[in-house]
């Protein structure tokens, strides 16, 4: 991480008087609050920099995200920075597909929420993605594509045959209730 410091300054008659360097807990609130617009880009690619993962999972969090700082949070360490950012609108406008094939084999929440997104990728085959899920050995990111009304027939119908039986059976639910 690069070596920030993020400060309270204040100002009086145009000049400086007051100078203090902010905590983590300071600068991860005022992240959360920051606008959530285009125009904040600057703010979030330096707050995408902060040692605190907290700071970097409140800017994942925001749908005005630029492709840069999509791309550097993309590679973040922290597990929660990443389940933030696959949720965000900001990472769907600009995520690959490659980026979206490591991310599902890497968490089973990641995974879920990007079955519960898979349509809104905009740089993405979201066929090519529910063949992935759909062969992912864990039963609790299957079952999530099971349930997804978007999740096209003939996925559902080999879900049906799954070996777990709660894939299974939401499998037949989704279909029924087509």
């Amino acid at each position: 991480m690069a070596d920030l410091i993020f400060k309270l300054v204040v100002s009086e008659d145009g000049k400086d008087v007051f100078t203090t360097p902010l905590s983590y807990e300071m600068v991860s609130a005022i992240t959360f609050h920051y606008p959530d617009t285009s125009e904040s880009d600057n703010y979030f690619t330096l707050a995408s920099k902060h040692a605190a993962s907290s700071v970097r999972e409140s800017v994942a969090q925001k749908a005005s995200l630029g492709p840069d700082v999509v791309a550097a949070l993309s590679k973040d360490a922290s597990i929660d920075v990443l389940r933030s950012l696959v949720a965000s609108d900001g990472f769907r406008k600009y995520a690959s597909q490659d980026l979206l094939e490591k991310l599902i084999e890497l968490d089973a929440k990641i995974a879920d929420t990007i079955v519960s997104c898979l349509w809104s990728y905009k740089e993405a085959d979201a066929n090519r993605l529910v063949s992935l899920l759909a062969a992912i050995a864990d039963p609790a990111v299957v079952v999530a594509l099971a349930r997804s009304c978007s999740t096209p027939s003939k996925v559902l119908k080999s879900l049906v045959n799954h070996p777990d039986l709660l894939v299974a059976s939401e499998a037949r639910r989704t279909l029924r209730d087509r």
